[in-house]
């Protein structure tokens, strides 16, 4: 006999589907973008949160994490100043509350083309419709449904930008709200940008930023692209981003995680064309009860192309980790060369790291490897330091910064590398006990 078995919708499910039927109306673009918000929350409606029960979601149910569904944030007019990389000399556009983007005019003389993306979407709906399979998700579905916000930066084909583009996303809600962002990076044929996204918001306030970042390096092009998580402390921050790597294109991804009480960035990278190459090298400094969930998926679809991804997690208190990482050599893509490495240093004996590095491999003239670390800090290393007059508090800090800094390097920026340096230092400074420093 069968039994059918009836999923009982959480809170934050029925607030979804009546947020949008209250709401829909009022979301920019048109009959097209709407459709495809109608049908983004039919799948989300289907599927519902994701759950442990599910492969991808086994170590970050949240379908328990995010008991309740905000109510979209008012976009606020005020202009705020970001502290994260507020110092670094760049192109900055701020938005404050999921509110419409401040575009500086100096890109547009640099050659580039910024618009805001509730005023693109009526000429270009595939912004919200279109999207990798690989990277659907319930989380990119309630993106899609309620979006309003973002950014459209399109570098052209030889345009070389001199300095960062920095996308700066400040949440000043005085209660909890839900923001959604999406933003689309094309960088051209033989083209050059550093693009960095900072994510930061109030302690002590339940808010919820749901983001998405679509990234295309064309032939011969490359980018840098950056995304600094420093969310308020009882925060939710879900991420995706998808990049597509053209022939002879470099790509340089690196996530920094600090924020949040629930954070999970979904990466998806596709070699679009052969002999391209990809540095993917993320951080994450978790304390207290933090969860941070780093999901990485690498396609190479192409002959001849490179991956290198490089994770480094500091975990504190009960604070857990989670590293998710697949790379996938299709037939075709001979002569691939792909390493992955996620390596995580426990400072407790609370806290827990899950790492599920994987490989799956159809060619056979590929070099290929992954794996994984767990461990305390080495002692025969601090014993060193201290022989040498270093006191056992400055040893270990040392010894936490020197750990995480070989992938903050990777972006190549001095004045980006030494503002998540100095993050670094300031997270690990909140964790050394008063008068030992």
């Amino acid at each position: 006999m069968n039994i059918g078995v009836r999923n009982v919708q959480t809170p934050a499910e029925l607030a979804a589907a009546e947020q949008f039927e209250r709401l829909c109306a009022s979301l920019p673009g048109g009959a097209a973008a709407s459709a495809a918000r109608s049908e983004a929350i039919a799948r989300f409606a289907a599927s519902g949160l994701p759950h442990r029960r599910l492969e991808d979601w086994k170590y970050t149910d949240l379908r328990t994490l995010l008991r309740e569904l905000p109510e979209p944030a008012t976009p606020s007019p005020a202009q705020v100043e970001p502290e994260v990389l507020g110092a670094i000399d760049a192109w900055r556009i701020v938005i404050v509350d999921g509110g419409a983007p401040v575009l500086p005019q100096e890109l547009a003389a640099a050659g580039v083309t910024v618009r805001a993306l509730s005023e693109s979407l009526e000429s270009q709906p595939e912004l919200v419709s279109a999207w990798p399979a690989h990277s659907q998700t319930p989380i990119l579905d309630l993106n899609t449904a309620f979006v309003r916000s973002g950014l459209v930066l399109d570098i052209p084909d030889g345009v070389i930008l001199d300095r960062p583009v920095h996308l700066a996303c400040v949440a000043t809600v005085p209660a909890p709200a839900a923001i959604y962002l999406r933003n689309r990076i094309r960088v051209g044929k033989a083209a050059s940008a550093i693009v960095v996204e900072t994510y930061e918001g109030p302690d002590a306030i339940a808010y919820l930023v749901n983001t998405a970042s679509r990234l295309s390096v064309a032939d011969e092009g490359r980018l840098v692209w950056g995304k600094v998580q420093a969310d308020g402390d009882a925060a939710v921050h879900l991420a995706t981003a998808a990049a597509d790597v053209g022939a002879g294109a470099r790509l340089v991804c690196a996530p920094f995680t600090v924020g949040a009480a629930v954070s999970r960035n979904q990466i998806a990278v596709t070699f679009v064309g052969a002999q391209a190459s990809a540095d993917i090298a993320g951080v994450q400094l978790l304390g207290g009860r933090q969860h941070g969930d780093t999901t990485l998926f690498v396609d190479h679809a192409l002959p001849g192309s490179a991956s290198r991804e490089l994770f480094k997690t500091v975990l504190d208190g009960r604070a857990r980790g989670v590293f998710q990482g697949m790379i996938l050599v299709r037939p075709v893509a001979q002569k691939t060369d792909g390493r992955m490495m996620s390596q995580a240093l426990m400072l407790s004996d609370d806290a827990e790291m899950d790492n599920k590095p994987e490989l799956e491999i159809y060619a056979d003239d590929v070099q290929c490897g992954h794996g994984a670390t767990a461990g305390r800090i080495d002692e025969d290393l601090l014993f060193y330091l201290r022989a040498r007059g270093i006191p056992e508090v400055q040893a270990k800090a040392l010894l936490i910064e020197a750990f995480v800094s070989e992938a903050i390097d990777v972006i190549g920026d001095d004045a980006i590398c030494a503002a998540l340096s100095e993050m670094a230092h300031a997270w690990v400074a909140d964790r050394t006990p008063a008068g030992e420093s």
